[in-house]
């Protein structure tokens, strides 16, 4: 082969090389995981026209050292953040997980990392207040339709909640239709979680149930119906 063939042959080679790594390049930049922020956003974004919601809730608890019944309840949410349980007797749930919603994720917390594995991303938050109990969150993300699965909330007392969700479409927007909570603390902690503190006195238990699960059930979404700010001063009131 002549110097000239040499330079033609040379130049297919290098310019398939670019071409190989323009093609990776695209490839990489379409699939470049996004930032903690925009995972957030698209999270939100979900719930951008929905003003106001209430859904009927069934509870299945078992924890240890308490019989509780079958538990049934209504939430009431409205944005920001107001938030109403109305039932019957009592309703033993915990707010941290059967009340989340999540319009203003953004608003409640800074991403301190975010890590991808298969289509789920798993992002480690802290709230921006300092007066919550929460230190810090762990939230696992489906990217397929950027709804919530799993929320894992460290408390300072050495106790751990976890929450999964399992979401539906309810016109056009995704919202859970179950969720299962775990609870789980050291075996040295006797405090009382706060949550108890909803029972009457003859019903809390005696010792600190170390661990145990919830179940809620969600069921008769009803969406945007206007509801009032004074229908969630009537429960502070309450207080």
């Amino acid at each position: 082969m002549d110097n000239h063939g040499s330079r033609i042959t040379g130049f297919r080679i290098m310019r398939g090389t670019l071409h190989i790594a323009l093609l990776s390049l695209v490839a990489s930049l379409l699939h470049a995981q996004p930032s903690g922020t925009q995972i957030l956003k698209n999270i939100e974004a979900n719930f951008s026209d929905i003003q106001d919601f209430s859904v009927d809730l069934e509870a299945n608890v078992d924890l240890e050292r308490l019989k509780v019944p079958k538990m049934k309840a209504t939430m009431y949410f409205k944005k920001p953040d107001r938030i109403r349980f109305v039932s019957e007797g009592f309703a033993l749930l915990p707010k941290e997980g059967v009340g989340f919603t999540p319009s203003n994720l953004l608003a409640r917390f800074d991403v301190e990392n975010v890590k991808e594995e298969n289509s789920e991303f798993i992002l480690t938050l802290h709230p921006k207040k300092d007066k919550t109990k929460l230190k810090k969150v762990f939230m696992i993300v489906d990217s397929s339709n950027w709804t919530v699965k799993q929320l894992t909330t460290p408390q300072f007392d050495g106790r751990q909640m976890k929450a999964e969700f399992h979401s539906e479409k309810v016109t056009g927007h995704w919202f859970p239709s179950q969720l299962h909570v775990t609870f789980s603390s050291d075996s040295t902690n006797t405090d009382l979680p706060e949550f108890f503190g909803q029972l009457p006195q003859g019903q809390r238990p005696s010792q600190n149930p170390r661990k145990g699960t919830i179940t809620v059930s969600y069921s008769n979404y009803r969406l945007n119906t206007g509801l009032k700010d004074e229908f969630f001063e009537e429960e502070r009131e309450k207080k």
